[in-house]
């Protein structure tokens, strides 16, 4: 997938997925990202392998349910 992609959120797994993409489509590595929004490394770690909690799950199925979806592209870098 090339880094202009778009992302379709179905799932928690799938905004992991979207997250690690970017992030590496730009050459920044778990720490570099971590930094500038005061986690850690491992915490980045956890949010890629969709580690969000079951609030975010809820959320996903309820925009389902009512026929809505997300999606996640970039519009900029910063």
């Amino acid at each position: 997938m090339d880094s202009g992609a778009a992302f379709r959120v179905t799932v928690p797994r799938d905004l992991g997925a979207a997250l690690k993409h970017y992030r590496t489509s730009v050459g920044m590595s778990q720490s570099q990202a971590a930094e500038p929004i005061g986690v850690t490394q491992s915490y980045v770690s956890r949010l890629e392998s969709g580690e969000f909690g079951t609030s975010l799950s809820q959320a996903l199925r309820l925009l389902r349910l009512v026929g809505c979806e997300v999606v996640v592209r970039r519009t900029r870098i910063g």
